[in-house]
Formats: C-alpha cells, structure tokens, sequence
C-alpha cells in the first residue's frame, strides 16, 4: 500500500501513523535511534508491506501489468490509493484528512531524520496525497517515483505509461481493491 493507505491503517497516535507513513524515507541505520511510537510505526508499515506483497489478490492484480513485472508492487500500492480516494467516504473531505495527517507530520519533524524531513516537506508542499483521485494527480506520482528510482538506481524508467493499463483494466483492479482492502483492514486491527 501506499502513503495515504499507510496512514489510514494507523492507530490515533500521531507518532505511529508519521511512523508508518513516512517508514520508506528512513534508513534502517536511522530507526535505531528514533522514538519508540515512529520505530512502531515504521514497524506496522513494513507489516502491512508483508501482508500485501504477499497476498494472492494483490499478485493478481500485478500479474495484470504486463510489461512492467519489475515496478509491479510499487504500481499496484499507487493504483490501490487511487482507489482507496475514490471511494472515499462521501461524509468526510478528504483534503480535511490530507491536512491532519500533514499537521501530524509537521509536529513530529523535529524528531525526524534530516533526510527523511526533507522529503516530507516536499510531499506537503507539493501535496503528494491529494493527486491519487486523478489521472494527471497519477501521473505526476508516478514522474516523481520515475526520478527517485533514476536518481537512487541510476536507471531510467517509464511508469507513468502503466495508467494506460489502469484505464483499460479499471474495472478489474478496482474489484481486486473491493476483494483485499477488507482483508487488509482486518489484519491490521
């Protein structure tokens, strides 16, 4: 799952959901050090990681994304918060939610490390979690993530043509999210 997914599965205290949230822009070396609440949610997020790699639902909604088996996992956790947006309940915005989890991580960022609150303002500034309900909102992820897999692997890849594959198949991996996101949920509580 993905960044908004992440925080969704988060208990209320703030430290474990910025934990679980902002896990894969901490270093391993880096977590030894850091508050016991953000090391339990750097925790929960690598267990939700395990669950969701591994589950069959999953495997067959990457086995869809033919052409692009290597960036399969980190496609699907992208296309399942699109979807997780999209059926987002209509009595609450989800902006407002946006922004509580931003205020989270703006409390906790002086117990961060460097890097990773480099990150996280970027991602607030330019409001990473609000373009998972679009296309375009998709498709600059998917850039970004392009440039950080270029910029840390030094290999140059095209992600953003895999939504070609979401619009054709919409259908189909949005009733892979129906079937697994309960399941996920469960797990997690």
């Amino acid at each position: 799952m993905n960044l908004l997914a992440h925080s969704v599965l988060s208990p209320k205290n703030e430290r474990i959901r910025v934990g679980n949230v902002l896990a894969d822009f901490i270093g391993r070396r880096e977590k030894e050090g850091l508050d016991p609440e953000i090391q339990e949610g750097i925790e929960l997020h690598q267990r939700i990681d395990r669950f969701t790699d591994n589950h069959p639902v999953v495997q067959r909604s990457q086995a869809k994304l033919v052409g692009f088996q290597r960036y399969a996992n980190p496609l699907i956790d992208v296309f399942y918060d699109h979807f997780l947006t999209v059926q987002w309940p209509k009595d609450q915005f989800i902006g407002d939610y946006i922004e509580e989890l931003y205020d989270s991580i703006r409390a906790c960022h002086p117990i961060l490390p460097a890097d990773c609150g480099r990150i996280s303002e970027t991602m607030m500034e330019q409001n990473w979690l609000a373009g998972y309900g679009s296309y375009p909102g998709l498709e600059t992820n998917l850039g970004r993530m392009e440039r950080r897999i270029e910029y840390v692997r030094g290999r140059k890849v095209d992600l953003v043509s895999a939504i070609q594959i979401l619009e054709v198949r919409y259908k189909e991996f949005e009733a892979d999210f129906l079937e697994f996101w309960p399941q996920l949920v469960v797990e997690v509580s």
